[in-house]
């Protein structure tokens, strides 16, 4: 080939590179530290990766600082050429310029049953835009990007934890906010929230702010986040950000309200009480999401007849713990003229009410025959005890009569 056809197909090269679409990135991303990291390439006289790919030549992006080494293998499609990878470090667009000294990467032969590859190497050269051939079939087919980025700069970064919470009406919670030093930052940052929606719903504050984060430590500050009485129940976000002259990083609190409310079980949940006797039943409410106040307990009967009470009749629950009524059933009868309680199964209504919040459980009550055990005699049971006490007593007072006087 002579000096004037390699320049012209130097530069029709070029112009096809500037053409080429960026490609696919492979897993060489900028990073907060170096890496070290293989790459894997396959040669095919269509392109790099070939049928590895969506794309042919993947675009590789690395940091500058990064360490980095390739494996070559070739193509199973395309086994009937050989291969040769340069690494045009130098850019000057010289495909045939290995093995001469310099900053270019390059491998062995590359055929069917020869892999080579190239020992790891770290990146120094500056950043910018960089090629990579194969120098049997460039500058036409076999080219790709390599691109080296510039290391980051001091950052940091922002957390929250925990980074959900769930809060009742009127009262408050924290999630703790982090910010960490990367790449020896060290510096102050000053936090600020916002409601998602609707703005001004919600209050927060900070324990500390600004913050002073020092080079490769975290700083923490305590993050409050308060719900007003009115809020209504429901999922709201909040958003923290962390930002100094330069920079800016968020984070963010999702909230679940849900209103304080209280729970209102029976135990046990069925009773069985002879005809004149009693049972109970103990009435346990308990708070949830944070209710505290007084309870009101009352009670209904699917039908009339036994007797209900509480003892006692309004309970104060305090927040977050329990307290207990005694239910009791009576069925014993009442007054010199009133019926016995009937035989029977009975629903006996629940209700305890505090302001707005009502809530009932239910108690099976049945009512069986007067066992003669822990209830009231029989009807005939205390008919026969009158007419036997009314006898004796009129023996007596016989007896007493027909006592002789004693004279004196």
């Amino acid at each position: 080939m002579s000096q004037r056809s390699f320049v012209l197909a130097l530069l029709i090269g070029l112009a096809i590179l500037l053409s080429l679409p960026s490609g696919v990135h492979l897993a060489l991303i900028p990073k907060v530290q170096a890496t070290t990291t293989n790459i894997t390439l396959y040669a095919n006289l269509s392109g790099w990766n070939s049928s590895k790919l969506s794309r042919a030549n993947p675009t590789i992006t690395v940091t500058q600082g990064d360490t980095i080494s390739f494996s070559f293998f070739q193509d199973p499609a395309d086994n009937s050429w050989p291969h040769l990878f340069l690494l045009d470090l130098d850019n000057n667009m010289i495909t045939n310029d290995c093995p001469n000294p310099g900053p270019d990467k390059c491998s062995g032969n590359i055929t069917p049953t020869q892999s080579p590859s190239i020992t790891p190497f770290t990146v120094t050269v500056a950043p910018g835009t960089y090629f990579y051939y194969c120098t049997y079939h460039s500058p036409i087919y076999m080219v790709g990007k390599f691109i080296v980025q510039s290391p980051p700069g001091p950052d940091y970064g922002i957390s929250s934890s925990p980074s959900s919470l769930t809060i009742s009406q009127g009262a408050n919670a924290n999630s703790t906010v982090s910010i960490t030093s990367l790449n020896n930052f060290a510096g102050s940052v000053t936090l600020s929230s916002s409601p998602s929606s609707p703005p001004g719903l919600l209050t927060s504050s900070f324990s500390v702010n600004p913050v002073m984060v020092p080079t490769g430590g975290t700083a923490k500050s305590n993050f409050t986040i308060s719900v007003p009485a009115g809020t209504s129940p429901g999922s709201y976000s909040l958003t923290v950000t962390g930002s100094n002259a330069t920079t800016s990083r968020n984070t963010s609190v999702s909230l679940t309200v849900v209103a304080p409310d209280f729970t209102l079980i029976s135990s046990p949940l069925s009773l069985n009480v002879p005809q004149g006797s009693s049972g109970t039943t103990t009435i346990t409410l308990s708070s949830l999401n944070g209710f505290s106040g007084t309870v009101s307990l009352t009670s209904t009967l699917s039908s009339s007849g036994p007797q209900v009470t509480f003892i006692p009749a309004s309970v104060t629950v305090p927040s977050g713990g329990s307290k207990s009524s005694t239910l009791s059933v009576s069925t014993a009868s009442s007054g010199a003229y009133s019926t016995t309680i009937s035989q029977g199964t009975y629903t006996v209504t629940i209700t305890g009410t505090s302001g707005s919040l009502v809530h009932s459980t239910t108690l099976s009550l049945t009512v069986g025959p007067a066992s003669g055990v822990g209830g009231l005699p029989s009807a005939a049971l205390i008919g026969g005890g009158i007419a036997a006490t009314v006898a004796v007593v009129a023996g007596i007072v016989y007896v007493l009569r027909r006592r002789p006087k004693t004279k004196t």
